[in-house]
């Protein structure tokens, strides 16, 4: 059977949860010293990789002949309107 977490009973798992802290007598996060260097093997974590490249993405190529294509249709406006 589900029951509805209603504030009172939200509120008394809360206190329930900060005695056994209490109880079990955990070092604060202020009294715990940091050991340096934890994350410095991250470097090896990453993979430098080109996915444009790997995956073989061409939109700078079919920017570019969008890119041709508008102007070559601005061009022939340009000379359709002069005609008119």
């Amino acid at each position: 059977m589900v029951k509805n977490l209603t504030y009172d009973r939200l509120r008394r798992i809360v206190l329930e949860e900060k005695k056994k802290i209490k109880k079990s007598k955990i070092k604060s996060v202020e009294d715990v010293e940091t050991e340096e260097g934890v994350w410095s093997g991250g470097d090896n974590l990453v993979n430098h990789i080109n996915f444009v490249k790997q995956l073989g993405i061409t939109e700078t190529k079919l920017r570019e002949k969008a890119d041709k294509l508008s102007k070559a249709r601005n061009l022939l406006k340009k000379r359709l309107m002069r005609n008119l």
